[in-house]
């Protein structure tokens, strides 16, 4: 059931990490140690070499312990997981029609 646990685990992170990337360290970090993924130690390292790397801390954190868990499926289960909060909130944000919505959103931009 590591795919379960990897889809769950992550789905949390995504859910609730709130302020970027640097502060959903701490709970990926949670969520990492309590289920035994990785150590302190080589999540320490996965976290420098993950800044150096392109692309979002959260989605590399989450693609690679996947990975080293359960393979490439268990990488896309974390990933998916990770993503699926954020990207839920944009579709509810687009899919409606009224037009305050995106009179809104086109001032953001």
């Amino acid at each position: 059931m590591i795919y379960l646990d990897l889809l769950l685990g992550f789905l949390k992170v995504g859910c609730f990490a709130f302020g970027g990337a640097y502060g959903a360290i701490p709970l990926i970090r949670d969520v990492v140690l309590s289920y035994g993924w990785l150590s302190e130690e080589s999540l320490t390292y996965l976290n420098a070499a993950n800044e150096s790397t392109p692309g979002p801390i959260m989605v590399n954190l989450a693609t690679f312990v996947g990975s080293s868990q359960a393979g490439f499926l268990g990488a896309a289960a974390a990933t998916a997981a990770v993503v699926t909060p954020s990207a839920n909130c944009l579709l509810c944000v687009y899919g409606n029609d009224s037009g305050q919505t995106h009179e809104c959103m086109n001032g953001v931009y």
